[in-house]
């Protein structure tokens, strides 16, 4: 299994770093994995605007969190890292070029903590950089305060529009209450995907009920679907993975079809980059 969607830091943080100051790092996600039989994921540089991963002293050597993630996973094989750009960086193209030539294979983008617009035409270099590069994006979908109106599912239409080559995962589906807006969104680009995190019920702002995820596979389909964790943003970590594959594995659908949920089409997205 490969799954996406996992937040680190040099030092702990999440829902369960009281209980466990561990909690947010690389060492603790490789843990986890492990005892979940998950061999691959895809682990997300932390937001600039947090710091380096919520601080610490193992962080100060480095400019920005990319150049630390770089360097962390050298210690962590099996996993695969995104860079955290804002889009509206003055050298956001150039970052993202920097960070995918040094080894960072997608980036990942949360409007509401970039505060960005996501259709704004003065941040569209950095899309097209990422289009050029043939990496895919995560980008965050669902409410997360601010103005609705500059990160709405919608307004991912018209980057996609403007960039038929980019392949975006949409993380959370739009959440439940946007979730029609972006399943138009996914019906309307075939290089869009369905990121399905936080979705299986613990957290009821994100969750997909059984019959939004029939439609979801009926007009969108398995080959469309990418499983992520949302690593440590849970109130157990693990018990949140295990629990999602039985989810997803409760489903009636192929053995096949659940491959490429859990990993096949993660896979795929990275390699033809």
């Amino acid at each position: 299994m490969f799954i996406s969607h996992c937040h680190v830091g040099p030092i702990g943080f999440g829902e369960e770093r009281k209980s466990d100051p561990e909690t947010g790092t690389l060492q603790k996600l490789d843990k986890i994995l492990k005892t979940a039989d998950v061999d691959r994921a895809v682990v997300f540089a932390p937001f600039p605007s947090e710091g380096l991963g919520w601080g610490g002293e193992a962080a100060k050597q480095f400019n920005d969190p990319n150049e630390w993630l770089l360097k962390e996973l050298k210690n962590h094989p099996n996993l695969l890292g995104f860079a955290c750009i804002n889009p509206k960086d003055p050298d956001a193209p150039q970052k993202l070029r920097k960070a995918v030539e040094m080894g960072l294979v997608g980036a990942k983008v949360h409007p509401p903590v970039h505060g960005i617009t996501i259709n704004d035409q003065a941040i569209d270099k950095f899309f097209q950089t990422a289009e050029e590069l043939r990496i895919p994006l995560h980008i965050h979908t669902g409410v997360h305060g601010g103005f609705l109106r500059t990160y709405e599912p919608t307004l991912i239409d018209d980057v996609l529009q403007r960039h038929p080559n980019l392949s975006i995962v949409m993380d959370h589906i739009g959440g439940y209450a946007l979730f029609d807006q972006a399943l138009a969104v996914l019906h309307n680009n075939n290089r869009c995907y369905a990121g399905l995190t936080q979705c299986s019920g613990r957290d009821p702002l994100y969750h997909l009920p059984i019959e939004r995820v029939e439609i979801l596979l009926k007009t969108v389909g398995a080959e469309r679907i990418i499983y992520g964790l949302d690593y440590p943003w849970n109130e157990n970590n693990l018990a949140a993975l295990t629990d999602d594959i039985k989810w997803i594995r409760s489903w009636n659908i192929s053995d096949e079809d659940i491959e490429k949920i859990l990993g096949g089409n993660l896979s795929r997205l990275i390699i033809s980059h």
